[in-house]
């Protein structure tokens, strides 16, 4: 919309229904919006160490788990990091 088009608007309607049109736009336009921004989940990263520890496991497990993608690990400059929820859903029940 131009400021041709709301000039035109605003000469066939009164300022209050003009304001009350726009406002209704803009907190339309605004849900559509802060749907699609809302922040994402928080990721809980953890260090080897700390999956060492919550799986009683050791460093070497850790390392071996994650070459063979048992356990997913991420590089973040040159650390290995790992989502807790990711190693919490690595754990699988045995039923016996």
């Amino acid at each position: 919309m131009n400021i041709k088009t709301v000039t035109q608007i605003h000469h066939h309607t009164s300022d209050e229904d003009l304001i009350k049109s726009l406002t209704k736009t803009i907190k339309e336009l605004f849900e559509v919006y802060s749907e699609k921004l809302k922040p994402s989940e928080q990721i809980n990263w953890i260090t080897r160490k700390q999956v060492s520890e919550i799986l009683s496991i050791s460093l070497v497990t850790v390392d071996d788990w994650s070459k063979r993608s048992i356990l997913t690990a991420y590089r973040i400059g040159n650390k290995k990091r790992f989502k807790r929820k990711e190693v919490e859903k690595a754990l699988t029940k045995i039923n016996h």
